[in-house]
């Protein structure tokens, strides 16, 4: 693994993903079959390390994601010159571009790029830098993700298969991570440069978990999104194959893992995130679910209300903070951490007042954070931060950098998703009673209202990069197929 993840043969991986799809043509796959197999190698992006470059956790990424989606969306183009019907890429668009969730996540990624050619400085807003490597031309290629994923994932072993691939790269985003907690040839992990303690088990745990991401802060909500694809692919099992108990224990151990990994990067946003995603799907069972499953929700409803009462009351309790991952459960917000989100939060409202409509541009933060600057920041003789080139918070940051315009258009997608939720509810439930699949479908909308609570409240803390993008235009991608076409084809 460390000879395939890391610089050089990295390069010759990326270099190599055109054979990939010419291979597959001499053995007879369509250009649309291999424009397809590209959007599954693209969601690797997030296991690519290269050790070699500066910023090692971001630069491969980027190249090797962006390279797949252009190598997708080549073969798509030329399964319409080749293979399409005459008029058939003409009808696709126009059966699927019209859908309001199509319409929400085109208007926020064209305001995002309008607010690029209104920027500061443009050319950091489009090309973005090797620290981050976001900005109008990575958006380009995270819209095109969505917009391929929509137009050539059609069928429910299609989505399936992407989400089985998804968690591959979860499994080995985390090996890799515990490769460098111990310390392996090439890794890179939590203790490099340090000391790491003694024994394997405080190896794995003492440190905050980073994965192949590099920070921990993304680690967590990537793996919030891992845990959804693993319960909707154990969910559309369990209807088939009640008594498989295997495949069953096998879902449960992959969502354990995930915990567990979750757990150990101490990332308390998204803990919190977490937290209010489940309580918010157990609500909803306790309302639409019957029998059994509203039985148990209300009772497991009323011990994640318990625990997180106790945690409130018992978080400064010497007990708890003995324990490793007692970081997660210190949560106040007159800590330094906590603090530090203020002061830039304040300094993120003072840029949009002064640029309120398309903001100061992507990848610009770091001109409103010096002429705005707050001297809390520095404190004499302690080693503090005193540079930020993001608001840490999603919905800040797409207000000081694409301005109201933006930070309207990102919530509006998430608007469309409620609208749709609750507008299909009664077309989902008679499909669900015609076909028998009534309680799968209530588990699933559950999952779907769960998802998007968890990114956002977690989003209040943190800023997306391209793991979460990933992981987010895929779910927006899938939420498509799941309200405008899934139901239909059951029917």
């Amino acid at each position: 693994m460390d000879t395939i993840l890391n610089h050089p043969v990295t390069l010759l991986v990326i270099a190599a993903l055109p054979l990939f799809g010419i291979v597959a043509r001499l053995f007879g796959a369509s250009f649309k079959r291999v424009a397809k197999w590209y959007l599954y190698v693209a969601v690797f992006a997030v296991v690519v390390v290269m050790d070699s470059i500066f910023f090692p956790f971001i630069g491969g990424k980027d190249y090797f994601f962006r390279f797949a989606i252009e190598l997708s969306l080549a073969f798509f183009i030329l399964w319409w010159a080749f293979e399409a019907q005459t008029g058939e890429l003409l009808a696709l668009i126009k059966a699927k571009c019209k859908k309001p969730l199509f319409i929400a996540v085109s208007a926020f990624a064209g305001i995002y790029l309008i607010a690029t050619l209104f920027a500061y400085d443009i050319h950091a807003a489009f090309w973005s830098n090797y620290e981050r490597g976001e900005g109008g031309f990575e958006m380009i290629h995270y819209y095109i993700f969505f917009a391929l994923l929509v137009l050539l994932l059609d069928t429910e072993r299609d989505w399936k298969n992407i989400f089985r691939f998804s968690l591959v790269s979860a499994g080995l985003m985390i090996l890799y991570g515990i490769a460098g907690n111990f310390g392996l040839s090439t890794f890179i992990g939590a203790y490099a440069g340090a000391t790491p303690p003694t024994g394997w088990w405080h190896v794995l745990v003492d440190g905050r978990f980073e994965g192949s991401l590099g920070n921990p802060a993304y680690v967590a909500p990537y793996l919030i999104f891992s845990m959804f694809y693993t319960a909707y692919l154990w969910i559309s099992r369990k209807a088939r194959s009640a008594g498989n108990w295997l495949v069953h224990t096998g879902y449960a151990l992959l969502i354990a893992v995930f915990v567990f990994f979750f757990i150990l990067s101490q990332t308390r946003g998204a803990f919190i995130g977490l937290g209010v995603g489940i309580f918010v799907m157990l609500l909803y069972f306790v309302i639409a679910a019957r029998g059994s499953l509203r039985k148990w929700s209300g009772v497991f409803l009323l011990l994640v209300v318990l625990a997180g009462f106790g945690i409130l009351a018992f978080r400064n309790s010497p007990a708890l903070q003995k324990f490793p991952e007692g970081r997660l459960l210190q949560i106040s917000l007159s800590d330094a951490t906590a603090q530090t989100r203020f002061w830039v939060w304040g300094e993120a409202w003072k840029g949009f007042q002064e640029r309120p409509i398309l903001g100061w541009g992507p990848e610009n933060f770091t001109t409103v954070f010096d002429k705005f600057f707050n001297p809390n920041f520095f404190v004499p003789g302690q080693n503090t931060e005193t540079w930020f080139d993001r608001a840490h918070s999603v919905f800040f940051d797409y207000l000081v950098e694409t301005g109201i315009l933006g930070l309207l258009s990102y919530l509006s997608i998430f608007c469309v998703l409620a609208w749709e939720f609750f507008k299909k509810k009664a077309s989902h439930a008679v499909a669900m009673h015609e076909s028998n699949r009534a309680h799968t479908a209530v588990l699933e909308r559950g999952l779907f209202i769960a998802l998007p609570v968890a990114y956002l409240v977690q989003g209040v803390a943190i800023f997306d990069v391209l793991p979460m993008y990933i992981s987010l235009f895929l779910f927006l991608a899938f939420a498509y197929y799941y309200f405008y076409e899934k139901h239909g084809q059951n029917r």
